[in-house]
């Protein structure tokens, strides 16, 4: 299979006066690492929004695994990890409760996986969200993300709250199609 994962076609999208996308057209294949840099505005946010179909393209397309990711979420978002940039897990949980909650959302949720991942980011799955340093955070995130083993991984600032050990266990392989925002 080498249909693109993502697909998108003159892609645009204004907020008022602002026009943020412009005809943006992309393929991103399997087994592709695809990185998104740009300043603070230039639309990196918006166009993962796109991707993940919480923003509906005002022109052109936008398929994910062949799909509108806005008129068939369910084709799609349980194909996808996904890290947001703003890292907004549920505080009152501890990392454990998060990831039986997160198992009930996704069919091949892996929990052998997810305990292998809670050790190597070193998370005490007993610890409440709420107490969680930024690093931590972005940990628990990251386990939320992988533990499905998805076919495609969104990251929205990945490294954000990351130090550079973390950062290079985790970014440094590239076993999965991903795109990635800086």
């Amino acid at each position: 299979m080498n249909e693109p994962v993502i697909r998108l076609r003159d892609l645009s999208r204004r907020f008022g006066k602002n026009q943020v996308l412009e005809n943006i057209n992309l393929e991103v294949r399997p087994g592709i690492v695809f990185g998104l840099v740009g300043e603070n505005g230039a639309g990196k946010t918006t166009l993962i929004k796109h991707v993940l179909g919480l923003l509906k393209a005002q022109q052109g397309t936008v398929r994910v695994f062949g799909h509108d990711p806005v008129r068939n979420p369910v084709e799609v978002l349980g194909r996808i990890g996904y890290l947001s940039e703003e890292r907004d897990l549920p505080e009152r949980m501890t990392i454990g409760q998060l990831m039986r909650y997160q198992e009930a959302f996704f069919r091949n949720w892996d929990k052998d996986y997810a305990d292998e991942l809670a050790g190597i980011f070193q998370l005490d799955v007993g610890q409440r969200i709420g107490r969680l340093s930024r690093g931590q955070r972005a940990r628990t995130g990251l386990l939320a993300a992988l533990a499905h083993r998805p076919q495609l991984l969104v990251l929205d600032e990945p490294s954000s709250g990351l130090d550079p050990a973390v950062r290079r266990d985790i970014l440094g392989p590239a076993s999965l199609t991903g795109i990635f925002s800086a």
